[in-house]
């Protein structure tokens, strides 16, 4: 691997993190237009098949060369009984295996001698400094050495206060046919239950093929859950399912903050926060992705026209208020939430549900929504300084975070 740059040769961007929104951003500089002189570093020494990402669009888009998987349908479904299955038409929930995004940006990324990417190397601290023709600049210091930079996008991931956890495990197995479910849908939601103690879970199922599933369990509770609780449940729910003899292929899992807390430190100048430390996460629903893909397509033309690097745009003001009162109604009444989504998933219009969870919702979809639910849980909720309330007594806990 060759080395950095001598600490007396400055680059005009260094990008902290080969996650997701690191390698996205560094992507679309690659392909686009402009001169910047990129490193982008990251402690990993090598990528694995260790993840995926789903998320609905439509037939044509950047990305479609590399989506793996897509389905018609969406089902939810209760230990109860209830079910809904949902199909909106010119839309799909599409798939991307972690690997062959992985591929696509190195590709893109290595076709451009201006951009250097650095494996191995961890970053370890950032400090304003003068560079040598006068203006201002960040100085990066490395486990391999330091870094001047004109700038600085910082998608490292970081302990994150929280109002709920998505904590989820799982695995892609070959089980033989053995899973009875629909070929064109996926099960987005379903084996639901929600209890006062455990809070909501669920299990997410992608039919890869007829003998092939992606099989996850999650929980959404108020603290970080230990990677072995989740994988001991996830292991009793494919159990459950039957499928307890199935070959694993692979396996991934995370956590992810929802109602995110406002990180209270704030980027000393030139360093932009991006990917879920800088607000990439959907609050209500934990889906990045292609919102990742849209702050890197605006980021990097920003940077081409040499203005500073853009960060992901503050979310409206009654879309935050939105999730972060059904968020609170979750936390204040876990044993309620199955209820909330199959209310939801058998009251509003698949393509009024849809919007919302893109970030496209109109009046008349929030309004459907609200309709749905019942209405004293969510009343309660209202007060704004609730959140940082129940978020603090989970900060202390969030010692686990996912790219």
């Amino acid at each position: 691997m060759p080395a950095l740059p001598p600490e007396t040769d400055v680059v005009d961007l260094v990008i902290l993190g080969a996650g997701c929104a690191g390698l996205s951003l560094a992507a679309r500089l690659a392909s686009g237009d402009g001169d910047l002189r990129v490193v982008l570093v990251d402690p990993r020494t090598e990528f694995a098949d260790d993840r995926s990402w789903s998320f609905w669009q439509h037939d044509q888009h950047p990305l479609r060369d590399i989506v793996a998987h897509e389905w018609g349908g969406w089902r939810y479904a209760d230990l109860a009984g209830r079910s809904a299955t949902h199909r909106v038409p010119g839309m799909t929930y599409q798939y991307i295996r972690g690997v062959d995004f992985y591929r696509w940006a190195l590709a893109e990324i290595a076709g451009d001698d201006r951009i250097a990417l650095r494996l191995g190397v961890a970053a370890q601290e950032l400090s304003s400094i003068t560079l040598p023709d006068g203006t201002p600049g960040v100085r990066v210091t490395t486990d391999d050495g330091a870094l001047l930079a004109r700038r600085v996008v910082d998608t490292r991931p970081r302990r994150t206060a929280a109002l709920l956890y998505q904590c989820f495990s799982g695995v892609e197995v070959e089980h033989g046919g053995a899973l009875p479910t629909e070929p064109d849908a996926v099960g987005l939601m379903t084996r639901m239950r929600g209890t006062k103690t455990e809070g909501l879970g669920f299990v997410y199922v992608l039919p890869l093929s007829p003998t092939r599933a992606l099989v996850e369990w999650t929980r959404f509770t108020p603290v970080p859950l230990a990677e072995s609780v989740v994988v001991a449940e996830r292991d009793a729910e494919i159990a459950a399912l039957g499928l307890a003899g199935a070959t694993v292929v692979r396996e991934e899992g995370g956590i992810l903050p929802m109602g995110r807390m406002p990180i209270d430190e704030q980027p000393m100048p030139g360093v932009v926060l991006a990917g879920n430390a800088g607000g990439a996460l959907r609050d209500a629903s934990g889906y990045a992705f292609l919102r990742i893909q849209q702050w890197a397509r605006r980021c990097a033309d920003a940077l081409a026209r040499g203005e500073e690097p853009a960060p992901h745009p503050a979310e409206p003001w009654v879309r935050r208020q939105m999730d972060r009162i059904f968020l609170q109604a979750l936390r204040a009444h876990p044993e309620r939430t199955a209820d909330y989504f199959m209310a939801m998933a058998q009251g509003v219009a698949p393509h009024r549900l849809l919007r919302f969870l893109t970030d496209r919702a109109t009046a008349g979809d929030l309004a459907s929504i609200i309709v749905s639910l019942p209405l004293l849980p969510f009343l309660a909720q209202l007060p704004d300084r609730r959140a940082r309330l129940v978020a603090a007594a989970s900060a202390a806990r969030a010692d686990r975070v996912a790219r």
